[in-house]
């Protein structure tokens, strides 16, 4: 295992509660000769400066700090660890070597896991002026080999929000369940709703979805009729427009289907990520580099369909976010038994060395 990946794989933690992931990134950039050194930036973010012998781009590298929770179990299931062991490497590269133009920031970024930390970030280093001229960040693919570069031509990651239902109506005797002004006609007709949506035709532009979560009515009472209910479904659209346009829709449909049963029905949105869109020119560079280091270029004929909030960055510059083959057989994103391979870090330093010493 990776020097610095079996340190930061055996400190996992939660989104939002890095602090000794914090700690010890702190420590590795304060024994370094970096320029600018910010911390506790939408949390507990870390962003470091090195900086070239003559003028040129600024340009961003992103990793994400949290773990996930599966199970019970809180452990680097995504392979976070990898890819903040990727920037620590490329950190003791730069500490040593200032032949490039231009200024590298090594970024650190808190909570990706639910989506609440690029946000405050990207706010928050705005505020402080800084600018990036470039954006990079890279996630592990399973299913492909570690030398395979997957780059998308527009839309990386679709744009997804969770939407909570929380419905209100009356209970009864389960004897006399006429008399109960109950939820489950609203929740059933919605879900065959999504149903639906779900089985229409799309095209990488129009894409929607919508997937029930979780579904909540009543309580383990078998002689009371449920009074209440909630309904739980995260959408997704390939942009923020179809995005809003699809929750406008749900919510519609939802009043349609209570309007004429006295329920109230209240609604609460978590996890908001915009769409997470690659700009052209960003993408060739990275194009350009992994032909340069000899690495296999992969085009995706379609977005991912999971988020991810790196969409907040791509907003303040121009963004390439790429994927590295983490394995034919590795298990999947989340999977109790997934495993980072280290032959991604590899990979990735030498696409970023060529970015930063001879493509930009």
């Amino acid at each position: 295992m990776n020097r610095y990946r079996q340190i930061l794989n055996s400190i996992p933690e939660r989104s939002g509660e890095e602090s000794s992931t914090a700690d010890y990134l702190i420590a590795h950039f304060r024994s370094k000769a970096c320029d600018y050194l910010y911390t506790n930036l939408g949390g507990y973010g870390i962003l470091a400066c090195f900086k070239g012998v003559d003028n040129g781009p600024s340009i961003m590298f992103r990793a994400e700090m949290d773990a996930v929770d599966v199970d019970g179990t809180v452990a680097h299931l995504c392979g976070h660890d990898g890819h903040m062991a990727i920037l620590l490497e490329l950190s003791d590269i730069l500490n040593l070597n200032r032949e490039f133009r231009g200024e590298v920031w090594l970024l650190f970024q808190p909570a990706e896991e639910n989506g609440s930390g690029a946000k405050i970030m990207a706010k928050e280093i705005d505020d402080l002026g800084i600018k990036f001229d470039y954006s990079f960040a890279i996630h592990n693919s399973p299913g492909y080999s570690s030398d395979n570069i997957i780059i998308f031509p527009k839309v990386y990651a679709a744009a997804s929000v969770g939407v909570e239902l929380f419905f209100k109506g009356r209970s009864s005797h389960a004897a006399f369940p006429e008399e109960a002004i109950s939820p489950c006609g609203a929740i059933f007709k919605i879900i065959n709703w999504l149903d639906e949506i779900n089985k229409q035709d799309y095209n990488e532009d129009n894409f929607i979805l919508g997937t029930v979560v979780g579904v909540e009515i009543g309580d383990s009472n078998f002689g009371v009729t449920p009074g209440w209910g909630y309904l739980r479904v995260t959408l997704r659209a390939n942009s923020d427009d179809n995005l809003n346009s699809l929750v406008d829709r749900l919510i519609y449909f939802s009043e349609s289907a209570i309007e004429n049963d006295d329920i109230l029905m209240e609604i609460k949105y978590y996890d908001r990520f915009p769409a997470t869109v690659n700009c052209s020119n960003a993408n060739s560079i990275v194009k350009r580099s992994v032909d340069s280091v000899g690495l296999k270029t992969i085009i995706a004929k379609e977005p991912s369909r999971g988020s991810d909030d790196f969409a907040f960055f791509a907003l303040y510059s121009s963004a390439s976010f790429f994927d590295i083959g983490n394995g034919v057989l590795s298990k999947g994103l989340h999977h109790i038994n997934y495993n980072f391979d280290d032959s991604v870090i590899e990979s990735a330093l030498k696409i970023y060395k060529n970015i930063i010493y001879k493509t930009t």
